[in-house]
């Protein structure tokens, strides 16, 4: 099973064989973290410089050849050139693949400081390694060669319809602002989706796209960040990944989202109204007749005093006023 960095560094290599000028010096060779595409790398930015009109077939040919990386021969380069991303999601590629280089290079550097043990300030490597370690699980985040086959929730369930939601705004983006105004994300129940609603709906706001990896590492990041708060995100069988490829391969149209948004606020309505109609039962059983206060101020600290009423004389028993 390969994880999310290496998905994330295969995507770009493709890429970087469609695309060979962006193979350039802003990402070495030693940015990528799988030996195999690192090779494969360098060859290809070697051969752009010597040659700059060498493309496609011809390109992954002469690639295999001086890069000589096992498992990665000329018919596997060029599959992979041909399932090249889309341009619009590069850039999100090239930010994990400097990510997860500098990650590896503060890991390293805090393992020098520690292992030295001549410096003074000995919490700052520390603290470096701690956080390194930290990423570099993110980063570790399993990404299946094919995604793991999964039972989907009904879609009759509370859990169903908000899968569909999240599936729908993921593919029509456009919808983010009818959606997030019909259901607002924290309105969404399962901690998976209403951390994909989040991501899609935020990016799609701004016109902006968003990939099946940028979405398993912002539910990674999210999972993190709840147990350091000390919660307790809840457990799935279904990888995160497996998971937003299913969603992916959903059936929707452009009525389905608002629809089933329409549907969720219609069920979040009927609970609150409910939940009022408890709350109000609750309050006449309290204050009954029979209660053992005999005065609203004894019940309700801010009502008004009750009125004081002065008692007129009264007949002794000798036939005196009092």
């Amino acid at each position: 099973m390969s994880t999310l960095i290496t998905e994330a560094e295969r995507r770009y290599l493709a890429a970087v064989l469609e695309r060979p000028e962006l193979a350039v010096d802003a990402i070495e060779a030693r940015d990528l973290a799988h030996p195999g595409y690192a090779a494969v790398y360098q060859a290809v930015q070697d051969l752009h410089r010597e040659q700059p009109e060498l493309r496609g077939p011809e390109l992954t040919r002469a690639a295999a050849e001086r890069a000589e990386a096992p498992g990665l021969d000329a018919d596997r380069l060029e599959r992979l050139r041909v399932e090249a991303p889309a341009e619009a999601e590069i850039p999100f590629y090239v930010s994990m693949v400097l990510d997860g280089s500098t990650q590896r290079d503060l890991a390293a550097y805090a393992a020098t400081a520690l292992a030295a043990g001549d410096i003074q300030d000995q919490e700052t490597p520390r603290l470096n390694a701690q956080h390194a370690a930290h990423y570099q699980q993110l980063f570790n985040t399993p990404w299946p060669d094919q995604a793991v086959a999964a039972i989907a929730p009904e879609t009759a369930t509370r859990t169903g319809h908000e899968e569909l939601l999240v599936a729908a705004l993921m593919a029509y983006p456009e919808q983010s602002q009818t959606l997030v105004g019909i259901v607002p994300p924290e309105a969404v129940q399962d901690f998976r989706c209403r951390v994909a609603y989040e991501a899609v709906a935020s990016a799609g706001w701004d016109g902006d796209p968003t990939t099946d990896i940028s979405l398993v590492w912002q539910i990674a990041k999210a999972r993190e960040i709840a147990i350091g708060l000390g919660d307790t995100p809840p457990t799935y069988t279904e990888p995160d990944a497996a998971f937003v490829a299913r969603l992916a391969r959903t059936d929707t149209d452009q009525k389905t989202g608002i629809d089933t948004a329409k549907h969720l606020l219609t069920e979040d309505i009927k609970a609150s109204l409910t939940a009022e109609q408890h709350t109000q039962h609750q309050v006449d059983r309290s204050i009954s007749p029979a209660s053992v206060f005999h005065h609203t101020n004894q019940i309700d600290p801010h009502a008004p005093p009750e009125p004081q009423h002065r008692q007129g004389p009264t007949q002794g028993p000798t036939g005196g006023a009092r």
